[in-house]
């Protein structure tokens, strides 16, 4: 996994400034920074934000949270679920389709940090490599 994320992925106007003060908030030392929001808080979050049109901090951190690179995350305790979102899937499109997941997991308090991969890794399911070979019956 790469120490880097990058992406081609262009802000909105208005979400500029709010990723901004979230890149703010999570650049804090590990020691300071608060723990990521539980599948709950980050729903409603999200529910905030598309109430706003996709804009103010709400939306940013939806965006961070429900559709992010794999870079973002941290998974030193459990092994991530890759996943392999098409380059022509929008980002409000999979965080929409991420957010009606999200509604519909069973323990709301869990952490959004651990629950999101394997949501991404079902939605988005990386095709197997070229030199796999394919299990015999």
């Amino acid at each position: 996994m790469s120490d880097t994320c990058v992406t081609s992925r262009p802000l909105k106007p208005g979400r500029f400034v709010s990723a901004l003060a979230l890149v703010g908030l999570l650049a804090q030392p590990a020691g300071a920074a608060p723990p990521g929001p539980s599948v709950a808080a980050l729903v409603a979050a999200c529910e905030r934000g598309l109430a706003r049109g996709n804009t103010g901090v709400d939306a940013a951190m939806c965006e961070w949270y429900a559709v992010p690179c794999d870079c973002k995350l941290t998974a030193r305790d459990w092994e991530l679920e890759r996943w392999c979102m098409p380059q022509t899937e929008s980002l409000d499109h999979a965080m929409v389709k991420v957010l009606a997941e999200l509604r519909r997991q069973p323990d709301q308090t869990a952490p959004a940090e651990r629950v999101v991969p394997g949501i991404l890794s079902r939605l988005y399911p990386c095709p197997p490599p070229a030199d796999a070979v394919p299990a015999r019956r």
